[in-house]
This record gives structure tokens, C-alpha cells and sequence, in this order.
């Protein structure tokens, strides 16, 4: 009498009614269930697809260059792309499968055009980098991170697109007097080797070569090895440096860079001064240096006129080895821009 049942006998079939209930209860739960997998695998295969296009978006934006144009579709997924996957997914999982369909995607959307140039050989050739879809899209945090952390000089040799090559590269979209990296140069190259059918098929490390290539190379030889061809076409290209300063734009530098000079002279009395030179070049402001030195020294430190527009720094004493410590620890320049033998 004390529990409800006592006082509520249940009629035979309500247990069973109540069995059935439950079972039932059991199997809409294991399909609610099932259908949560389902959901949960297509969401994951949705954000795969949408994290490889976030990352073709994002290495468009800030990754590739105008200057990278043409460029062949699996060197912009592996130079480009792939980095800013950053491991988070491959192109087999998503629905895109091949790099050549997830470019048909992108040019459908009206941001890149592609182009067979050869039979099974697609470029990119132009990018809509004004695209909505673009806009507004940074870089990873890493990378910004990197960035920011980043306070080294970077000096990186170049070539300039002068007359002997300009009919080369004019092809893929360079007029005279522009700034060729080497990446660029040697994809430009390769590009024009392969879509021009000048490979050796007898032998792989040999390429034909057509007219263009042997005026540009200066030869009369009817073939060249692969580096042969790739060295003498940067060789005949103009030389220049760009440097890559914290904080600043570029500076470019054509022709040779000379190195930071150090000339130690006596003046009245065999009193030693050192005359420092070609510091400005790599961004350095001659009084911020004469005062760095002044402190390092503990000895006088002036500006000075150098030749034509430029100022040399002169200091007291020889300061060969406190100003080239100062200039490779503080300022970054890499040793073999210092001359202080």
C-alpha cells in the first residue's frame, strides 16, 4: 500500500504497452543518432571544402604576385596554396579531388583565368585580385606572427628585364626595366622551355634550343643542359639587389652592392680615425649611427660629407671591429656586406 503501484494495479498489457514504448524510444534514438554521424561527416566534409578555398583565396591575396604571372597551376597549389593549408587539409579529402578541377572552380567564380598552354600543361594566367571574394582576407595569425617577429635585413640579388631578354619575357607579361626575382626568372623560363616543346626527349637534362634562346644565351649550339640555359639567361640579364628592411618600403639597388667600407686613416699627432662608408644603402641614417658609435666607442664620432650625396661616418680610434659587430648584431647586415679588413 505504500508505493503507487499498490494502489494503482496495473492492467495486464500496460507493461507490455510501456516495453513497446521504449524499444521504440531505443530506435528513434539510434536514428536520430545515425543521423547526427551523417551530419557530422558532411559538415567535415563541407569545412574541408571551404578551408582549401579559404586557403586559394588567401593565397591569391597575399601570397602570389602579379609579377608570378603566368604560373603554372600545381607550382601556384604548391608554392602558394599548400602554405596556407598549414596541414589543416589535402585536396583528396575535399570534393575538388585534382588541383585542375579546383581551378576550373576558381575561374568559374571570375577570379583567375586559365589556360592550356600544352596539352595537359594549365597556367594560370591572370587573377582578378579586385575579386569580393578576396577582399578582406589576411594573412594566418602564424603568419603574421612571423611577421612581426621577423627583424632581420633581407637582401636578395634580382635581375632587371634589360633589351637582350625583354623578347622573352615580354611573353609572359615583363616590359623592359622590370625587376625579375630568381624564382620568377627560372619559372619564366622552364614555362617557355616546356610550352614550346624544347625539351630533349633522349635526353632529360638537355634542352633544344630554338632561335630566341640561342641569341639570348649567345651560342650556336643546337642543345644546352637545363642550369646552363637557366644560368646564362640570368647572367645576361641586368643585375640589381632589393632590400628588405623592418618597418620600410624595399630599396632597390641596381648594378653591383659594395660592401660597408671601413678605411682607418692617421691625422695629426699618429692619431688613428676611421672613416665609415656605404651604410646608407641598407637603410641606415648616418646620426643615428655617429651617435651608436660615439656610445660604443666612448670616443667622438662625427658625420661627414662622402662622395657626391651620401655621408660617411668618421670616428675616433680604429673602430673597424666594434662598428662591424655593431652593424652585424644590431642592424642586422649580413657579414658579407661588411668589409672590415
Amino acid at each position: 500500500s505504500s508505493g503507487i503501484n499498490a494502489e494503482w494495479p496495473l492492467r495486464p498489457g500496460e507493461v507490455e504497452t510501456d516495453k513497446t514504448e521504449e524499444v521504440a524510444t531505443d530506435q528513434e534514438d539510434l536514428s536520430s543518432a545515425v543521423e547526427s554521424i551523417a551530419t557530422s561527416l558532411e559538415e567535415v566534409a563541407i569545412s574541408k571544402d571551404d578551408i582549401i578555398m579559404e586557403a586559394c583565396y588567401r593565397a591569391l591575396k597575399t601570397s602570389l604576385k602579379k609579377t608570378d604571372l603566368p604560373i603554372l597551376i600545381s607550382n601556384f597549389y604548391s608554392q602558394h596554396v599548400k602554405p596556407c593549408l598549414a596541414g589543416s587539409a589535402e585536396i583528396k579529402q575535399t570534393k575538388f579531388k585534382k588541383v585542375g578541377v579546383l581551378m576550373k572552380n576558381l575561374e568559374m567564380q571570375g577570379i583567375i583565368v586559365v589556360k592550356d598552354q600544352k596539352k595537359g600543361v594549365l597556367m594560370i594566367t591572370e587573377v582578378n585580385f579586385a575579386h569580393p571574394s578576396l577582399r578582406g582576407v589576411k594573412k594566418l595569425e602564424k603568419e603574421e606572427e612571423e611577421v612581426e617577429e621577423e627583424e632581420n635585413i633581407a637582401i636578395v640579388q634580382a635581375f632587371t628585364c634589360n633589351a637582350h631578354v625583354t623578347r622573352l619575357f615580354s611573353l609572359y607579361g615583363h616590359k623592359k626595366g622590370d625587376i625579375l626575382s630568381r624564382k620568377t626568372l627560372r619559372d619564366n623560363v622552364i614555362t617557355y622551355i616546356k610550352s614550346h616543346d624544347l625539351a630533349d626527349p633522349d635526353n632529360k637534362k638537355l634542352v633544344r634550343l630554338d632561335p630566341l634562346l640561342s641569341t639570348i644565351i649567345k651560342t650556336r649550339d643546337l642543345t644546352a643542359q637545363w642550369n646552363q640555359v637557366i644560368q646564362k639567361v640570368e647572367s645576361n640579364c641586368g643585375k640589381c639587389y632589393v632590400i628588405s628592411l623592418p618597418d620600410k618600403f624595399p630599396i632597390t639597388v641596381k648594378g653591383d652592392l659594395p660592401p660597408i667600407q671601413f678605411k682607418v686613416e692617421k691625422r695629426t699627432g699618429n692619431k688613428k680615425v676611421t672613416i665609415i662608408s656605404n651604410f646608407e644603402v641598407f637603410g641606415i641614417e648616418a646620426k643615428e649611427l655617429a651617435q651608436k658609435l660615439q656610445h660604443v666607442m666612448s670616443s667622438s664620432a662625427a658625420v661627414v660629407p662622402g662622395l657626391r650625396t651620401e655621408s660617411n661616418v668618421l670616428v675616433q680610434g680604429d673602430a673597424r671591429r666594434l662598428a662591424s659587430k655593431l652593424l652585424i648584431d644590431e642592424y642586422k647586415i649580413p657579414k658579407t656586406f661588411v668589409d672590415s679588413s
